[in-house]
């Protein structure tokens, strides 16, 4: 038996299993599957293919073998119309997913559990910032996105009814996309990078601590001496900032490193796995453009790439860009709150959030002077719950980010390089920089504003000192051009030490990574394209090579089994996190049981999860930094939480350490926001196991229990001078967005493995690796 499109149809959206599914149409699993993915790839099949559109000369879109569309084109504004073709053939269904969480409708398509996401972009204001912010725009750089809304609308219309599978099974038609979306869409992922607003939170939460100097250690992140830019002056492991666990790597080599006579330059992306990937590969070939790389989808800009001239890449700087305020009601009138001498009302939007098979949400959001009351987003850190707190970020102003994203990809020079990153505000990044003639530099940028008074945690809305007092100059941000050590390199890494000309604080990751780079750079030489691939692929955790021996020395006395099995696994370990090693599930275990035992002596169990990130606190422990905080000595608590991790390992791994090995934990197991029962053997991307970690070079992320593969890089990129005509690239999935393509999933392989595809830069190249072309010729030919 057969199915027709419309019967398949009903049974894609069947919530039962595949199985009962089967039993009630009378077909085989193996008849369903065929059924399923034959549809699919009738979905997603790119073919050589002539589409009349409006543009002024013919556009071609080369795909290469990797699915990597190469857009050719006479004029800018045609080149950009054919980006939004590519774009949307590749990526409809996620843009229109992007453009729906950053105006809080996501929960319309895909149900009550996206009901959070969208309170919290609606709070945020993205759909009114990004109404506003269209309309700023400068009138070159909207011409531009105004084609690429219009190649994207073309493309819709080109589908007709054949639109990508996640329309049909949901049953709907995507809107048109304006230059509103576009911005709405970037401001999403700005969002997500420099909202984190838990951090705040956490850092709030310090007060809770008994003494200053807890607090000081529970607010640094761990490593933190280590910095992007290095200084003589710093003397200590300190600074402000709250730890964030996530991060990306980028790193310059200038020719006395390589060897080669030509500087070698090489980034990583880390976010949160998305299926699809949050990173889109392209390139664009016109008269202002020549280059590739990778961006966010539905937002031009390449923030990764190569211009055969030029290569960059970045990382999140989290530089603090967002203060909350704790706002004074009225004592008689809680619609009022204090500014300065006078009670201002709140205003107040009500906004209505339709959710698919449930009834329409409601929900009342309040502002004042200085941005949206947030309470709802973040965990309340007193019992009763806080004063209202209201948001002010940089995000919430005019920015000029689709114009510095543009011009970055088209500068020939350093000088070019950081004045189109003047115009750059949020997120605030650490570019680094190489170019052809053998120049390094790494520049950071974004608009950073100037508080008077540098402190953690909430601010006072009455307080003069925390009101923002400007923003810090461009060019007293760090920067660093051709150093004398020959290299630049940043990993979400405190940037300068504590004495640095302007205040600079945030939420900064560990600075293991960045210890890593530096044990791999500092002094060598020989470093070219292999090993610089093999460093990208190292999985090293210097995390583990600095707190293992202080584990193991307060496990030294111990005579208990646990402690036993747990110092055998750990002693001798090269701190490698290798698939078929037992140590990294240990180490991980203990050290998150570890982190939330030290903090739960003096923190709510509330809490905890929202502090669990707050590693630097039960690192020192571990060092000897606080002896007396537990009663009882700190190594009597380390075996008692080396006895629960011991258990835990047993229970769930068997009671033979060597059976505790890291690939029957470390899984990537990545599934699509709609893979109902027979859509997620299509949808889903995985299992499989991967080696590496959160604190790694090569980042995997997601070391709290069960150490799911959650996080990490979603691109790679090795640029070598040497060959200014090509570079490497490889994508953790695959650049198609659409579940039946062959470049859905066809570089999960060589991800895992370590390997990369060749981007060209050249006519000839390109034209070598072509796998398809679809022409756009002006409408009235």
């Amino acid at each position: 038996m057969s199915l027709n499109d419309r019967d398949l149809l009903a049974t894609l959206r069947d919530t039962r299993t595949p199985a009962e599914i089967c039993r009630t149409a009378g077909i085989s699993p193996a008849e369903l599957a065929a059924a399923r993915d034959g549809w699919l790839r009738r979905q997603a099949t790119l073919t050589d293919q002539r589409i009349s559109a409006a543009v002024t000369g013919a556009v071609e879109i080369k795909r290469d073998h990797a699915g990597v569309p190469h857009i050719y084109a006479g004029n800018s504004g045609d080149l950009f119309f054919g980006l939004g073709v590519a774009t949307a053939q590749d990526r409809l269904w996620q843009m229109d997913r992007l453009r729906r969480r950053a105006l809080g409708r996501q929960a319309e398509i895909l149900g009550a559990a996206y009901v959070p996401s969208d309170i919290a972009h609606l709070t945020v204001g993205i759909d009114l910032i990004a109404e506003r912010d269209a309309e700023a725009m400068d009138p070159a750089t909207r011409a531009l996105i105004e084609r690429f809304v219009a190649g994207i609308n073309r493309q819709i219309a080109q589908m007709g009814s054949n639109l990508p599978a996640e329309f049909q099974v949901l049953d709907y038609q995507p809107a048109p996309f304006s230059v509103r979306d576009v911005v709405a869409i970037g401001r999403g992922i700005w969002w997500s990078l420099n909202g984190r607003i838990d951090r705040l939170a956490a850092a709030e939460a310090a007060r809770l601590l008994p003494t200053e100097a807890l607090r000081a250690l529970y607010l640094t992140p761990e490593a933190s001496e280590n910095l992007v830019v290095p200084s003589a002056t710093i003397s200590h492991a300190g600074g402000q900032g709250t730890d964030d666990t996530t991060g990306s790597n980028n790193w310059a080599l200038n020719a006395g490193l390589t060897g080669t006579g030509y500087p070698v330059l090489c980034g990583d992306p880390h976010q949160p796995f998305w299926v699809p990937s949050s990173w889109y590969e392209y390139a664009l070939h016109g008269p202002d453009d020549d280059a590739a790389g990778a961006g966010h989808p539905g937002f031009p800009g390449m923030w990764w790439g190569c211009n055969g001239t030029t290569a960059w890449a970045i990382t999140n700087n989290a530089a603090s860009t967002r203060d909350l305020y704790s706002e004074t009601v009225h004592p008689t009138d809680a619609r009022r709150y204090c500014d300065g001498d006078t009670w201002r009302e709140f205003s107040q939007r009500e906004v209505s959030i339709p959710v698919r098979g449930a009834a329409t949400r409601t929900q009342t959001i309040r502002s004042t002077v200085r941005g949206p009351v947030v309470n709802e987003l973040v965990t309340p850190i007193t019992e009763g719950g806080d004063p209202p707190l209201s948001m002010r970020w940089v995000g919430a102003e005019h920015l000029d980010d689709l114009r510095a994203g543009i011009a970055v990809s088209r500068a020939k020079d350093w000088q070019g390089f950081r004045n189109a990153l003047r115009d750059w505000s949020v997120a605030v990044f650490n570019f680094v920089y190489a170019d052809r003639t053998g120049n390094i530099g790494y520049q950071m940028c974004g608009r950073v504003p100037v508080r008077g008074r540098v402190t953690a945690g909430f601010r006072d809305a009455a307080n003069a000192a925390d009101q923002w007092q400007g923003y810090i100059p461009f060019d007293d941000l760090p920067s660093n051009y051709n150093p004398a050590r020959g290299y630049v390199a940043s990993a979400n890494q405190r940037i300068v030490p504590e004495d640095y000309k302007q205040p600079i604080y945030g939420a900064y990751s560990q600075g293991h990574r960045g210890v890593r780079i530096d044990q791999e750079f500092a002094g060598k030489q020989g470093l070219g394209r292999t090993e610089n691939i093999r460093f990208q692929n190292d999985v090293k955790n210097c995390r583990a090579e600095r707190l293992c021996p202080h584990i193991l020395r307060l496990l030294a006395a111990s005579k208990d089994p646990a402690a036993v099995r747990v110092t055998a696994a750990l002693s001798g370990w090269n701190h490698r996190y290798d698939l078929a090693s037992a140590a990294p599930t240990v180490f991980e275990t203990f050290m998150a049981l570890w982190t939330r035992h030290v903090l739960a002596e003096h923190l709510p169990e509330r809490l905890l999860d929202l502090t669990s990130q707050q590693s630097g606190l039960a690192a020192s422990l571990l060092e000897g930094a606080v002896p007396d905080y537990f009663a009882t000595g700190t190594a009597a608590h380390a075996i008692t939480i080396v006895g629960q991790a011991d258990a835990a390992l047993r229970a769930r791994l068997g009671e033979d350490p060597a059976g505790w090995q890291w690939e029957r934990v470390h899984i990537a197991h990545w599934r699509h926001p709609m893979s109902l029962p027979v859509l997620a053997e299509a949808f889903d991307i995985g299992p499989a196991p991967v080696d590496g970690g959160s604190h790694t070079v090569r980042n995997t992320g997601g070391e709290l229990p069960p150490h799911g593969a959650s996080s990490g890089a979603e691109y790679r990129l090795v640029v070598d001078f040497t060959d200014p005509s090509a570079f490497l690239a490889v994508q953790n999935i695959g650049n198609s967005g659409m579940p039946g393509s062959p470049h859905y999933r066809d570089q999960f392989r060589a991800w895992i493995d370590g390997t990369y595809h060749v981007v060209h830069l050249t006519r000839d190249g390109v034209e070598a690796d072509c796998a398809s072309t679809t022409q756009l010729v002006p409408t009235q030919q």
